[in-house]
């Protein structure tokens, strides 16, 4: 039976997602927000004002509610020190506001697949702190983390410019024998969630998830996709590292004089570089009642007809 749900990173492209299902399926839902007139994506959704770093407003979000699925999370960041404030110790802070209730909450938190290898990036290295936090601060919280891969479908500005891209005919890719990774649709995402919510898991599982293509995708079959939706030849275009490594130096010099969040850095390279992003099993699907429904075809079908529709490519 549908309850309250409380959901952070609610204005992000996965949160929204997420809470238009949630609310489809009969949830009531109370979203964090960094601004109180913030544009939720669905009506009656309720709004708390606050952040990942201020521990009042996650007691206020989590106040009564039977789920909390944290969504929130930073994926550029000025440097280390920022991404685990946010990324790592709010998350603590969220299972330590959920395991002070009364009747504590279930957590699902959504990591990402990056949380496997930390010594790549501090991005990586950040959702790793989060998923520490969360068994450190949850005492006798039930709670379960997702570690999706790269997550892609209509309304993510990430994934635009590979479309983009790939609408001009060129997938830049790293100059790497063997390279694969796992993709997932983003309503796969939050209907795996929604399977959690409605199915009692035991507390303390970390699970990877994909689209179900066991052996992931090479970057030769994420431009085959793309042609057969641009109706034209795409081809990989392989990028040096060296080169690789130079742009991101020249991006974090220029983020540095300017105030920015750099997007490509020293470690996101190595993420880049990094031969294997594959999910080999969906351990989740023998837990809950959800399969993934959405491969790679009709996930970027789906995507860049949202993109046309939108005016986004």
């Amino acid at each position: 039976m549908a309850g309250i749900v409380a959901v952070t990173g609610a204005t992000g492209f996965v949160g929204r997602h997420l809470i238009d299902r949630l609310v489809a399926a009969g949830w009531q839902v109370r979203a964090l927000v960094r601004r109180p007139d913030a544009d939720l994506p669905s009506a009656g959704v309720t709004p708390v004002p606050g952040s990942m770093e201020d521990a009042d407003s996650l007691r206020r979000l989590v106040d009564g509610v039977d789920h909390v699925v944290h969504s929130a999370g930073l994926i550029k960041a000025a440097g280390r020190d920022e991404f685990d404030r946010v990324n790592g110790y709010g998350t603590g802070l969220l299972a330590e506001a959920c395991a002070a209730q009364t009747a504590p909450p279930r957590l699902i938190y959504l990591s990402s697949l990056a949380a496997r290898t930390p010594e790549l990036s501090d991005y990586g290295a950040s959702k790793r702190l989060g998923e520490t936090e969360l068994a450190d601060r949850a005492g006798a919280l039930q709670w379960t983390i997702l570690r999706p891969p790269v997550i892609y479908g209509p309304g993510d500005r990430e994934t635009l410019k590979l479309f983009r891209l790939m609408r001009h005919g060129v997938v830049p890719a790293p100059n790497l024998d063997g390279a694969r990774m796992s993709l997932i649709y983003v309503g796969d995402l939050c209907a795996a969630v929604l399977s959690l919510l409605a199915a009692p898991v035991a507390g303390g599982g970390t699970f990877e998830i994909s689209d179900g293509c066991t052996q992931g995708y090479s970057w030769r079959r994420l431009a085959a996709a793309g042609a057969e939706q641009f109706g034209r030849r795409v081809v990989c275009f392989p990028v040096p590292r060296a080169l690789m490594r130079l742009l991101a130096g020249l991006n974090v010099g220029l983020a540095y004089l300017t105030g920015g969040a750099p997007m490509i850095t020293p470690g996101k390279v190595r993420e880049i570089f990094h031969s294997d992003w594959v999910c080999h099993d969906n351990p989740l699907t023998r837990l809950v009642d959800w399969r993934p429904a959405v491969m790679i075809d009709e996930g970027f079908g789906r995507t860049v007809n949202w993109y046309r529709c939108s005016g986004w490519i």
